[in-house]
C-alpha cells in the first residue's frame, strides 16, 4: 500500500511513463466501460457504467488514444478520473507509480 497521504502533485510527477493500458487497466479495475472505436478512428471512450447511452455526453468520463498519452494529456486524464471519484490511492497503485 502506498503513503496514506499521496498528494496529486506526487502523481503528476510521475505521469511520464503512464501508458495508455495503464489507463485502460485502471478503468476497468474501476467496473467503467471501455468503448473501442473501430470506425477508422483510433480513440477509446471511458464512460460511466451507469450511463452507456454512447450518444449521452454526460456518461463520458475520457477519451484516450494509444498515442496520445504524453505528460500533459496525462494530467487531463488524471483529473477526469479523480472528478468521476476515483480515489487517489487507487490511481497511485492501478498506474504502478510507486519508485
Amino acid at each position: 500500500m502506498p503513503d496514506k497521504d499521496i498528494t496529486i502533485q506526487q502523481i503528476k510527477d510521475r505521469l511520464g511513463n503512464v501508458k495508455y493500458n495503464d489507463w485502460i487497466a485502471l478503468a476497468k479495475s474501476q467496473g467503467l466501460l471501455i468503448i473501442y472505436n473501430g470506425g477508422g478512428s483510433h480513440y477509446t471512450n471511458v464512460r460511466d457504467p451507469k450511463n452507456p447511452n454512447r450518444q449521452d455526453p454526460r456518461g463520458l468520463i475520457t477519451t484516450l488514444t494509444p498515442n496520445g498519452c504524453f505528460k500533459q494529456a496525462n494530467e487531463k486524464i488524471l483529473k477526469k478520473f479523480i472528478k468521476y471519484g476515483v480515489s487517489l490511492e487507487i490511481i497511485w497503485d492501478k498506474l504502478r507509480l510507486k519508485r
